[in-house]
């Protein structure tokens, strides 16, 4: 027992040697480049950045991630810094989530104006601490919307618009996804019934009065709930159709949808990206591991998101390009979306896979994200 013991902490010490020196070396700047993190005031709250590039010179690019609350920075450091020979890749936690809640949880109700009110001030830091009048917005999932909306009311800050896995309307894509189901299970009538009945916005368009009901009831005692369905005929209506509209999305998602795709889809080692993590201590990996978004990321409203659809907003002052996984757009709702926009230079491209593929085939997000830079240089010379 204590040759084992004595082994297995020789084992620890050299695993976290290792770590050390990965982490120095990762955490070194490029020679002409910068390897900056640091946490700054965004409207009472410390909010965590990183500034990576290669070259000072480059311009600047902002990565919002998608969620909301869905950060990846414990990982996605790797990918950005695929695009850091083209631009100088910002990594930004939005309010209360990654290392952003490790640092300075608030737990607050969040509303759409705080979250634009964050994303100016951190766009204006940006510009002002990197000396340049615009810079680039690479949004993924709801950052193309979070991103879209902020483009399309300061177009003299943003030089250029990058969504992937573009999603302009969550309400859109719910109903584009039920073309798709119709479409799919037309030779299978059980799954058809299933998709005739299927509801995309049954939640999502629930009164307030029904959301009351509907909360009241998942926060009673289990033992209480019966009496409540049995003394209440809306309230069993109301649980009645839930379930339905439950069963049926989770057969037809089942039946055609891909399971969604993980960080060991890609083409990144996720196990070396995050043990050799130069932001993440392992404190902080101890700290993220206690994240619950039911408690520790609280938005205003069930339809959040709805009030940053840019559906009917089309006209782009700077380029709009668009990646896309082939099997992420639903009824082809998004490219529908992109035909109609108007901007200065815009691109539309399928990669193969679906909501995650867009991160996760880094290599190709870097060719594209390549591609736009000689662009964007060529217009500027």
């Amino acid at each position: 027992m204590k040759w084992i013991l004595i082994v297995f902490v020789a084992l620890i010490v050299i695993l976290l040697i290792v770590r050390f020196i990965g982490r120095t070396i990762n955490n070194a700047a490029p020679s002409d480049g910068i390897n900056e993190s640091m946490y700054i005031d965004v409207n009472g709250q410390q909010q965590w950045i990183n500034i990576y590039g290669e070259n000072k010179e480059n311009p600047v690019m902002l990565y919002l991630h998608g969620g909301p609350g869905d950060s990846h920075s414990y990982g996605d450091w790797v990918i950005l810094r695929k695009l850091a020979k083209d631009y100088t890749v910002v990594n930004w936690d939005q309010r209360d989530c990654g290392k952003t809640w490790i640092n300075d949880p608030k737990g607050t109700p969040i509303t759409p104006e705080i979250m634009r009110d964050d994303l100016s001030v951190v766009v204006d830091y940006l510009l002002d601490y990197m000396g340049k009048e615009k810079l680039t917005l690479l949004g993924m999932s709801w950052g193309t919307m979070y991103g879209g909306d902020y483009a399309l009311e300061h177009p003299d800050k943003v030089e250029c618009m990058i969504s992937l896995s573009l999603v302009y309307d969550d309400r859109e894509s719910q109903k584009g996804l039920k073309e798709d189901f119709l479409k799919w299970s037309e030779n299978e009538p059980e799954y058809h019934e299933m998709a005739e009945k299927y509801d995309p916005l049954f939640f999502a368009e629930m009164t307030e009065n029904k959301l009351k009901l509907m909360n009241d009831f998942m926060n009673a005692e289990q033992s209480e709930r019966a009496a409540m369905e049995q003394n209440n005929p809306e309230l069993s209506e109301l649980i009645k159709n839930s379930r339905e509209q439950s069963q049926i999305a989770q057969a037809l998602n089942a039946r055609y949808l891909p399971e969604e795709e993980s960080y060991f889809d890609g083409d990144i080692n996720v196990i070396e990206a995050v043990f050799f993590n130069p932001y993440y201590s392992l404190f902080d990996y101890f700290k993220i591991l206690q994240y619950d978004p039911e408690s520790d990321f609280s938005l205003s409203s069930q339809n959040f998101i709805d009030d940053f659809s840019l559906k009917n907003r089309t006209v782009y002052e700077m380029p709009y390009y668009v990646l896309q996984g082939d099997k992420d757009d639903n009824g082809g709702v998004e490219k529908s979306y992109f035909d109609s926009v108007k901007a200065p230079d815009k691109e539309f491209r399928y990669t193969e896979g679906g909501h995650m593929s867009t991160m996760l085939q880094s290599e190709k997000l870097a060719e594209f994200i390549h591609e736009i830079a000689q662009k964007q240089k060529t217009v500027k010379e």
